[in-house]
């Protein structure tokens, strides 16, 4: 799948100083991942995909890593220097950064890959991790929004207005391939409450999480196309008075040779 990357930028600049609020769930998986990191680590992390600084700052408490931050979306950089101002921050797409081989010692995605080709970022981390580094990384998987798949095909319209999520399968291939070693992946479906459908929509803008394919629907989404597949939803609320927003959680843990 090739990705609009302007596209992503921009929706999660936009999204930035309202993330924090709607991120309940993403910070919850990050808690996962620090929770999983090593208690002998040291020496340099590198966050790819930090987003607002919400999981580097919690990382910043244990004052013993020299931090590098990389997001894609300047306003998310911005936000996350003011929760941590002593980190490395520079903005650029995590598929392909400048930093040296070799780099970290820790690697910690939360919740980032997702918006990007998956086997590019992966090898991109495989190029600045450490050997016996440690990569600590969640993302979501193809079950997710698949409320919003369904209603987009219920009513005859084409499931590419969704983001195509990835396959945890792949991402463990990708991992074999690259020599990653001890790697475990755990899947987890959660599903959010909404109790309008407006409150759903807005939730998911709140996150900047539109779809970022390239290849996306093109065409313009008229008012009687929008009211159709809102009704969906409407009558689903009317069925069961609340509204199920699915995300497909994977979280990886591995390390390098």
């Amino acid at each position: 799948m090739k990705l609009a990357k302007d596209q992503i930028a921009r929706q999660f600049s936009r999204a930035a100083k309202t993330y924090d609020t709607a991120a309940q769930l993403q910070n919850e998986m990050a808690e996962i991942l620090i929770n999983a990191i090593p208690e002998h680590s040291r020496g340099t992390l590198v966050d790819l995909g930090c987003g607002t600084g919400w999981p580097l700052k919690q990382l910043a408490k244990f004052g013993k890593y020299e931090m590098t931050a990389i997001d894609i979306a300047p306003g998310m950089i911005e936000m996350a220097r003011q929760k941590v101002p002593q980190a490395n921050f520079i903005c650029c797409d995590l598929e392909c950064t400048p930093l040296p081989d070799e780099f970290a010692n820790v690697i910690f995605s939360n919740a980032a890959i997702q918006w990007c080709n998956t086997a590019k970022a992966l090898t991109e981390i495989s190029r600045i991790a450490k050997p016996n580094a440690h990569l600590l990384l969640s993302t979501f998987g193809s079950s997710t929004f698949v409320e919003i798949r369904n209603a987009w095909e219920a009513i005859g319209d084409s499931s590419d207005r969704i983001h195509q999520f990835e396959n945890p399968q792949i991402i463990e291939h990708l991992l074999e391939d690259l020599k990653f070693e001890e790697i475990t992946i755990k899947r987890e479906n959660r599903q959010l409450i909404y109790h309008s459908v407006d409150d759903l929509f807005r939730g998911i803008r709140n996150l900047g999480a539109t779809n970022a394919s390239s290849n996306r629907h093109a065409g313009l989404l008229g008012k009687e196309r929008y009211r159709q597949f809102k009704s969906v939803f409407e009558n689903r609320l009317a069925q069961f008075n609340q509204l199920e927003l699915t995300f497909d959680c994977i979280f990886v843990v591995a390390k390098t040779a």
